[in-house]
């Protein structure tokens, strides 16, 4: 693969380099921030080999070229313009002032999430092999793998300690968002450990009733001693408010004092406003949004799991779905399951099953062909974006809609067979590991009803109104567009 010369094609079709303003890239895509956005063609673009799909987004121009190649291709694009090379966090800030209000909201989220998301599948895989230890009666035997061997029961022992990234997630979130704020995370940190102080009583049993905590008496105020377990939105609202506290302190407190002042008044003020304002706030909030989803999934029944599977992917479009990993998170840190993985699972296989769709479709040797295959393998291990982008909706919106819609019926066997997680970030295959063994096979089944649906729905489709249009290259007799 010529790389000098796919880099020449991206330039001549985003304006020239006179028209990039800066570049960088990530794991499979390179991006950019052009001056005049109206330049770049992205229909040359979508045709230049090796790509395999081309977002705008953010502000930013994302060319997909997959792990491997984007970096080479990065580094002759880079060679050849001499554009500003930038993070993908400055270039983030870069294009957040072109988007709106509520998309920079979302970003702002994703931003604080995608860092700790390493901890998160980490832990999960962990006690993933736990539950294998632990679980009674798998494999047909009696009892446990632990029962056999003490050894092994030391084991499950030592794995559940380790796992311990739910147990301390307002300290991840806060020391993550603080960051992403523009604050110390250090002091973001220190406030995360406060919020799961052992001192303070536990908020699961305060709900339930169970605890009756201490009350302090500041202000005026009436504040119950309780700590913040699974609080991810009071860390995301503290972790602002802190920021915006140490940036004002470091403003006006005098130089010689700053050093002294600057982080005690920053921890006071922000702790203050997490037991008195934010996290109350933060609560609510978590609470809102956990029982719209509630509502919709668990008393939704089968109707409310179809809507929820086949609209986590148009979410996904628009970037607005990153709220939900928080939501996760905190399912997972105060009960230990998460019935969103599962559903995540077949919304993500089906986008790779309506991939596999158009490869069948596709004439054989054909550029969109390869692609179709290179972009289904991807949505295996949890990555939709090549699926999406560059077949599903490279043409029409007919695939992506098959798909999310086989993706609803996946859903329904996993809500009418109560399949669970015991931890977040893995999907689909790796997916596997962190199910409950109990739910195993239904999971299974409902992913393959997932990835194979699509197929039948883009065959009949094919078979009565002929190929989704624009998808000329395709082998059916029955090819009339629509």
């Amino acid at each position: 693969m010529d790389f000098k010369q796919i880099a020449q094609e991206v330039i001549e079709n985003v304006g020239g380099k006179e028209n990039v303003s800066s570049a960088t890239h990530c794991i499979t895509r390179l991006r950019l921030i052009l001056k005049d956005n109206s330049l770049y063609n992205r229909q040359a673009i979508e045709n230049i080999k090796g790509a395999k799909g081309v977002i705008f987004n953010s502000g930013q121009l994302q060319i997909i070229f997959g792990s491997g190649t984007v970096e080479k291709v990065y580094a002759e694009f880079a060679r050849l313009t001499g554009a500003k090379e930038v993070s993908v966090s400055e270039m983030k800030n870069e294009g957040i002032s072109k988007q709106g209000k509520l998309q920079q909201g979302f970003k702002v989220f994703s931003d604080i999430f995608i860092p700790i998301i390493p901890a998160f599948i980490g832990a999960a895989m962990i006690l993933g092999i736990r539950s294998i230890l632990t679980t009674q009666g798998l494999f047909g035997m009696e009892g446990s793998l632990a029962d056999k061997s003490t050894t092994i029961a030391d084991l499950a022992k030592f794995l559940k300690i380790i796992a311990t990234t739910f147990d301390y997630l307002p300290v991840l979130v806060m020391y993550s968002a603080t960051k992403r704020f523009g604050g110390n995370p250090i002091l973001g940190l220190l406030v995360g450990f406060v919020m799961i102080h052992p001192g303070l009583a536990d908020r699961n049993q305060y709900v339930l009733g169970t605890v009756k905590p201490e009350y302090w008496h500041l202000f005026g105020l009436v504040i119950p001693a309780v700590a913040f377990q699974g609080g991810v939105f009071p860390a995301v609202l503290t972790a602002w408010f802190l920021s915006k506290v140490e940036k004002i302190t470091d403003k006006y407190a005098p130089q010689v004092l700053a050093y002294i002042l600057v982080p005690t008044i920053t921890i006071l003020f922000s702790n203050l406003a997490l037991f008195t304002i934010f996290g109350p706030l933060g609560n609510a909030i978590g609470t809102g949004l956990g029982a719209v989803i509630d509502l919709l999934y668990n008393k939704g029944g089968a109707f409310g799991a179809f809507v929820f599977a086949a609209s986590l992917q148009p979410l996904v479009v628009t970037g607005t779905q990153h709220a939900i990993q928080g939501i996760e998170a905190n399912l997972v840190a105060v009960t230990g399951f998460n019935y969103i993985q599962p559903i995540w699972s077949v919304s993500i296989i089906a986008q790779g099953g309506g991939a596999i769709g158009m490869y069948l479709l596709y004439k054989k040797k054909s550029k969109d062909r390869e692609i179709a295959m290179s972009s289904f393998i991807p949505s295996l291990v949890g990555i939709t974006e090549p699926a999406i982008f560059a077949v599903n909706l490279k043409y029409s919106i007919i695939p992506f809609i098959c798909s999310f819609i086989g993706a609803g019926f996946g859903g329904v066997i996993m809500k009418i067979f109560d399949v669970k997680a015991i931890g977040q970030g893995l999907t689909v295959l790796p997916g596997l590991t962190i199910v409950t063994p109990q739910t195993l096979i239904p999971y299974i089944v409902g992913n393959l009803v997932a990835f194979t649906l699509p197929i039948v729905f883009l065959f009949i489709y094919d078979k009565v109104k002929g190929v989704p249009k624009g998808y000329e290259d395709v082998s059916k007799k029955n090819s009339k567009a629509i």
